[in-house]
């Protein structure tokens, strides 16, 4: 904003001095009033340069200025500038000058980067040598110069292998995610393996038990299962793990599993054996596969009937007992020297053959069903009849058979049911009296004494075949007990006293009657009688005055009481224009108007 207020200002002085020099007479124009005249003034609007140069900017003051920052116009004052070009590092005072040659060492570890290259250096070669040093894998860290190798750790157990890769360490870095310092992994692909042990001993069959055999193995922190720098119990074949120490086999010619005469030292497991031999001495039928060790037995079936009695001893056999014996001691022949009879029976005599027998009970061996004449049970409550034969108990009696029962409790000599006339629950009802067929079922009935079927007064029962003999009734609402015409009240709400049909409404009452209202009443409305006294009058219509009785009134209309016909006097239609005179009906101007209203 100054500048151009000094540039209007020289603007206005350059003016005034054309003006002033035209006029002559007028001394060198100034127009910043800095003691040099205009025409020598590289800015004649500021005072504080005026010289003329040429020059560069220098923003750090190290004497060099930077290419391409031009100064062309100073003063006594000016500073940030100077007369040198080549500033090579405009914004760092320690640096100004480009040497060739050199090879770059930032850190100050003597080993350098690639070079040579021309640098950017001050009144020293700092960051740089003259000659070339050991190469520097990382030139900003003067701890690390140097690539070391790396192995990838696929199995992430410490320990690498394969090709190394080279790798700069500087910072404190790890070496590349997946690699190791350390080589050597016996088994890249096994977290558990890493190195080789030396072992003396091998247990290959993992059975605890070793032979005595040198070597290495690739292993972890110890070695792995199945090798052993000491001694464990010798094994006779460290192939399977079911054979470690000499075991007794016999022969075995029948193939039975039990073996006969000496045993053999063989080196095998303890269920193991091979044919025609086996681990177990003392067959008692060495020529019979089927029999080999002697079982003691607690039953035998002497008569060959399938059935056991106690008896014991010893017979040679196979995995069980033969047949015929048993371990358990069985009682299921009451007769071991019988084949027919093998069943013990306690049972009653059964005289009349009903299957139901009575008495003592008697012991007797015989075949799988009851001995006839003999029973199981001993109820018969009848031995001499054998149509009855158990007590069966009921709770209701009918004793004249009309299917209808009282209750009564107790029991009685039966069959495969209880006789007629007892049952264990109500038949087709309750009886009122049990001694009379044809009275069975109480009724409530109520004296009818006019005979009209309904009767009055207070209720009777009555035991009867089910219906209310007369003279009673099963209803008791006889408003009227002495008349046989009337039994019922109804309610009349209309009336129609001049017997012209039709009604008109009354207050509601109830009177006592036959099927139906007695005249003049009725409960439904029949029509609406204007004149219950009057019957050629009975219905309301709207009339209006006829006064020259031409058969058309003229209004006002009012309400009348009439019969079948309007009144004389009196028209339905009041549409009369003129009712003084007979002969005029219409108003021709009024029907002119509505025709040409309806032919629009």
């Amino acid at each position: 904003m100054k500048t151009r207020v000094r540039m209007m200002r020289a603007w206005v002085w350059l003016a005034l001095g054309l003006q002033l020099g035209c006029g002559g007479g007028v001394g060198p124009r100034d127009l910043d009033s800095d003691g040099h005249p205009a025409e020598l003034d590289c800015d004649d609007a500021n005072p504080t340069v005026w010289r003329s140069v040429t020059g560069y900017a220098d923003t750090d003051g190290d004497g060099f200025g930077e290419d391409g920052t031009s100064v062309t116009c100073v003063g006594d004052t000016t500073k940030g500038w100077t007369q040198e070009a080549g500033d090579c590092a405009p914004a760092d005072p320690t640096r100004w000058r480009r040497v060739p040659g050199l090879y770059p060492d930032a850190d100050g570890d003597g080993a350098t980067g690639a070079g040579p290259v021309t640098g950017c250096v001050g009144a020293t070669l700092a960051g740089y040598l003259q000659q070339a040093g050991p190469p520097d894998c990382d030139d900003g860290d003067a701890a690390v110069s140097a690539l070391v190798e790396a192995w990838a750790d696929t199995d992430l157990d410490g320990v690498g292998a394969g090709l190394a890769i080279t790798w700069c360490p500087s910072r404190g870095r790890a070496p590349p995610k997946g690699y190791v310092l350390t080589s050597g992994d016996c088994a890249p692909g096994d977290t558990r393996f890493w190195r080789m042990l030396p072992f003396s001993h091998r247990d290959e069959d993992r059975d605890g038990f070793t032979v005595a055999r040198e070597g290495t193995v690739c292993s972890g922190e110890a070695l792995p299962p199945g090798y052993a720098t000491v001694s464990g119990p010798e094994d006779c074949d460290d192939r399977y793990a079911n054979r470690t120490v000499l075991v007794e086999r016999w022969p075995d010619p029948d193939g039975d599993g039990y073996g006969d005469g000496a045993p053999l030292l063989l080196c095998k497991g303890p269920g193991e054996s091979s044919p025609r031999e086996t681990f177990r001495g003392g067959d008692c039928a060495p020529g019979d596969g089927t029999r080999w060790q002697p079982l003691a037995y607690a039953s035998r079936d002497a008569d060959g009937d399938g059935r056991l009695s106690p008896a014991t001893g010893e017979v040679c056999s196979g995995f069980w007992l033969p047949q015929g014996y048993s371990s358990e001691v069985r009682q299921d022949d009451c007769d071991d020297a019988d084949a027919t009879v093998f069943r013990a029976w306690s049972v009653h005599a059964d005289a009349d053959g009903d299957g139901v027998g009575s008495g003592v009970a008697t012991s007797l061996c015989g075949a799988a069903t009851v001995p006839p004449g003999y029973s199981t049970s001993s109820t018969d409550c009848a031995p001499q009849d054998a149509t009855v034969w158990r007590m069966l108990g009921f709770t209701h009696r009918d004793a004249d058979g009309d299917t209808y029962t009282v209750a009564q409790s107790g029991e009685l000599c039966a069959g495969t049911a209880l006789p007629p006339g007892y049952a264990t629950q109500a038949l087709s009802g309750l009886d009122c009296d049990d001694t009379n067929a044809a009275a069975f079922r109480d009724v409530t009935a109520f004296a009818d004494t006019d005979g009209d079927g309904v009767g009055a007064g207070a209720s009777t029962v009555l035991c009867t075949g089910g219906q209310v003999p007369s003279p009673w009734s099963a209803t008791g609402t006889d408003c009227d007990a002495q008349d046989a015409t009337r039994w019922q009240e109804l309610v009349a709400a209309h009336a129609d006293r001049d017997g012209d049909g039709f009604t008109t409404p009354i207050p509601q009452q109830r009177l006592c009657t036959g099927k139906m209202l007695p005249l003049p009443y009725f409960l439904q409305a029949v029509g609406n009688d204007c004149d219950d006294a009057d019957t050629g009058r009975y219905q309301w219509t709207m009339l209006y005055r006829d006064q020259d009785a031409d058969g058309v009134g003229a209004a006002p209309r009012q309400m009348t009481c009439i019969g079948a016909s309007a009144v004389a006097g009196w028209s339905r239609y009041g549409d009369d224009s003129d009712d003084s005179d007979a002969a005029v009906q219409t108003d021709e101007a009024a029907d002119e108007e509505l025709s040409l209203i309806l032919d629009l």
